[in-house]
């Protein structure tokens, strides 16, 4: 069972008589599986559970051999900025454009942002960038775009804009073996004042608690591919040309990624000019199946052993799809009908490394079936590896996966907490969530808790111990401390 999608954890269900202890048979029968761990140490704590305070593993965890390119992220109107900034250092106008009018790809600007660089790194650039973009709509009519829009709780519980601020995320995460409850620090109430002075200067979209439909990386879709909105969470499909609908607001759209921006205005030093390091990001760790007590043990032994395989460097090019000898021996119907006569990759070298190159539009809707991307668990390969990517979608995966999530609770350590800690957090979330959902968004915009005001802050701390949101700090702290023995 892919443990992805379960109501119940490992342990409950170990203790529930449900699944396979697999403590002992998973050394036995798994050496590459064993010795992938073994080469990488910050991936081996997610394989074990703790039951009676004993390590066990109970799930076998699917891997990938790197950071695995992210498929959304901060996307901006590169065109805008080119078109309607100028220099911040000499004042003088951008020149930009395509130098061949049939090539897409062959955009080209002397754009320069605050920091020196030609791309946006701090929140004083993003600043700089909603002055342009408000300049942007004005010239072009647009009453009804903004500059940004904030997922509709005035935050993401996975970090992303708020871990400029001083690391960390909203919600639980461990900083250097400590938990922390990032909404009761100050990067939050910095955070905070950051947004509501972006909301208060017209910079960020004034219906934005109201998208409640909406998934994180596609809030206000319509709008942003109406080309009425500067900067925005978005999809690998938005970038480079993609929104270019020949129209009004779109002709001429250029779109680049940018990352995590680093807070350098708001809040005291412990806030500001730290790397970012909690984010929405695939990192190694891949799902988690478990074998139910309807295998027998000698099935699970096969089962196992499979799973190894898929571990092996055959193994995991055949994740990576059928080679052309693959392909030619089994006359597989499913590539035949995609036209994948040459297999689904082809390995090349390249500056001394051997890359694997895709022979598929790795967006095709098909492409995710042509790899074996549903068989789990399995070794991933992703470094090494050509997508097909053009320039704007290179740049902008290479942005969005410049800084590493190293700060989220591990699933070694979601792993340790134990059943009836499980139930607490539960309970706890439950309560807590909502009492976040409500009172946040109007902190933004101006009302409710006074996040300028001590006082103010003060209370609004006060009211989130309330829900007892410390019990879950400690459950977790207590994770943290069974893991790292």
């Amino acid at each position: 069972m892919d443990m992805s999608m379960a109501s119940s954890t490992a342990p409950e269900l170990y203790e529930d008589d449900i699944i396979w202890d697999l403590t002992e048979l998973v050394p036995a029968n798994m050496p590459n599986y064993m010795a992938f761990l073994e080469a990488n140490p910050d991936c081996e704590s997610s394989i074990y559970s703790i039951v009676d305070g004993e390590k066990k593993i109970l799930m076998l965890r699917g891997f990938s051999d790197g950071i695995q390119p992210m498929f959304q992220g901060f996307c901006y109107r590169r065109d805008w900025i080119a078109k309607y900034g100028a220099n911040p250092q000499t004042g003088a106008a951008f020149t930009y454009g395509f130098t061949d009018e049939n090539d897409f790809e062959s955009w080209e600007d002397d754009v320069v942002f605050p920091n020196g660089t030609d791309e946006p790194l701090y929140i004083s650039d993003w600043e700089w960038m909603f002055e342009i973009f408000e300049k942007a709509m004005e010239e072009q009519g647009i009453s009804d775009g903004y500059c940004y829009s904030p997922y509709y709780y005035g935050y993401m519980q996975t970090g992303d804009l708020f871990t400029g601020f001083g690391g960390g995320a909203p919600y639980w995460y461990n900083d250097n073996g400590t938990c922390v409850n990032g909404i009761e620090t100050d990067s939050f109430r910095a955070y905070l004042q950051c947004l509501n002075t972006w909301y208060q200067k017209g910079w960020l979209d004034k219906s934005f608690s109201e998208h409640t439909s909406d998934v994180f990386f596609a809030v206000d879709a319509p709008k942003v591919f109406q080309g009425k909105v500067g900067l925005w969470q978005g999809r690998i499909s938005t970038v480079g040309t993609q929104i270019d609908a020949d129209d009004a607001y779109t002709d001429g759209a250029v779109v680049y990624g940018c990352r995590q921006p680093i807070n350098d205005i708001y809040g005291g030093p412990e806030q500001q000019n730290k790397e970012p390091d909690h984010m929405y990001q695939f990192g190694k760790d891949g799902n988690g199946v478990v074998l139910t007590k309807k295998m027998s043990e000698e099935q699970v032994v096969t089962f196992l052993k499979f799973a190894d395989f898929m571990f092996s460097e055959e193994g995991t090019l055949l994740q990576s799809g059928l080679s052309k000898e693959q392909y030619e021996a089994s006359q597989d119907e499913f590539y035949t009908r995609l036209g994948l006569t040459e297999g689904m990759y082809t390995i090349v070298e390249e500056d001394g490394r051997e890359i694997l190159k895709y022979n598929m539009d790795t967006s095709d809707t098909a492409f995710n079936a042509a790899i074996l991307a549903r068989v789990q668990p399995v070794l991933q390969k992703v470094e090494n590896v050509d997508r097909g990517y053009d320039r704007y979608m290179k740049q902008a995966t290479e942005s969005w996966d410049y800084y590493e999530n190293t700060a989220s609770l591990s699933y070694g350590v979601m792993n340790a907490v134990n059943v009836e800690d499980a139930q607490t957090i539960t309970k706890v979330r439950a309560n807590y969530d909502q009492f976040l959902i409500r009172t946040v968004p109007f902190m933004i915009k101006g009302s409710g808790y006074d996040i300028w005001d001590d006082a103010s802050w003060e209370q609004f701390l006060g009211d989130v111990n309330k829900y007892q949101a410390g019990t879950v700090t400690e459950i977790y702290q207590k994770a943290i401390d069974l893991m790292e023995k």
